[in-house]
């Protein structure tokens, strides 16, 4: 019999790797759950350690008098301050106003004629009340002219109107910032377009010059308004009023009228004007010295 001889094959079944496992230990329990408590409780000697140790470390010191002293000083200092108001000036921001020179002598001569054509009538009227008859009676009788017969009657009026207006015209008091110039309403209404010295009240202050500066104008204004212009109900802008140190120099010109100030502007001698107030606003100007040019212009609010 023949026998063959094979080749052993090798065997595909090869024996599976080790799977190694982690040793487990005791079972964690969440950090949250209330029956797993992290540490253990403390033994009846380790609490008693704790309890004694506590004792003689004592309570919560005092606070020194002197830290509580200045305590109290600064919370009525705070309490100090939230009582007292805080002064501020609610006023709406000041308006610089260029002017020409144009309109500048129309404004003026504007003045002018008003502050003549007021005195004047205000002079006729006293005339016609020292007559006796009515100042409207002497103007129909002599627009009307209807009766020839009647016509010297009115002339003999008319020349004895104007004795008693020459006789009671007063004279034009002396102006303080001039130094002596004088100008009467019938000068003022022949010469309108020429510089003048119109009537002013010198109210001499104590105290040096106050300064305006012109990157502060509405700062200084405003300060220089509080103190110098009296409240509305006792203020008088009928006339100029004047203001200012006894050797303040200042060369006549057309100021107008309001409460005026002198000062320096830029460190020349300079007047500001306050003039009559408009509802809740006042308009202050600033004045050239010898010319009355209007340097700057602005609105403030009333006071008082």
């Amino acid at each position: 019999m023949d026998r063959r001889w094979r080749t052993p094959r090798p065997s595909t079944d090869l024996p599976h790797p080790e799977v190694r496992h982690a040793p487990q230990g005791p079972e964690m329990t969440a950090p949250h759950e209330p029956d797993s408590p992290l540490e253990p409780p403390l033994d009846a000697a380790r609490e008693e350690a704790v309890r004694r140790t506590l004792a003689e470390a004592g309570g919560p010191e005092t606070t020194p008098a002197e830290v509580v002293a200045r305590l109290d000083g600064v919370l009525e200092d705070l309490v100090a301050e939230r009582r007292t108001p805080s002064v501020s000036h609610p006023e709406s921001a000041g308006i610089v106003i260029p002017m020409d020179a144009a309109a500048r002598r129309r404004r003026l001569r504007v003045r002018a004629l008003l502050g003549a054509a007021a005195a004047v009538v205000a002079v006729g009227v006293g005339a016609g009340v020292i007559q006796g008859q009515p100042g409207s009676d002497d103007k129909t009788m002599s627009a009307e002219g209807t009766a020839a017969d009647e016509a010297p009657a009115r002339d003999d009026t008319a020349a004895g109107l104007e004795a008693d207006q020459s006789a009671n015209s007063p004279a034009a008091p002396e102006v303080a910032a001039s130094g002596g110039d004088q100008a009467t309403p019938q000068d003022t209404l022949g010469d309108t377009s020429s510089k003048y010295a119109l009537e002013l009240r010198r109210v001499v202050t104590d105290g040096p010059v106050r300064a305006v500066r012109p990157d502060h104008l509405r700062e200084d204004l405003v300060a220089l308004q509080h103190v110098s212009v009296p409240k509305l109900a006792s203020a008088d802008y009928a006339i100029g009023t004047l203001s200012a140190p006894d050797d303040f120099m200042c060369g006549p010109a057309a100021y107008g009228t309001g409460y005026l100030v002198g000062v320096t502007y830029g460190g020349k001698p300079a007047l500001v004007a306050f003039r009559e107030p408009v509802g809740d606003n006042q308009e202050a100007e600033v004045l050239a010295c010898g010319t009355g040019d209007v340097l700057h212009s602005t609105v403030l609010a009333t006071t008082g």
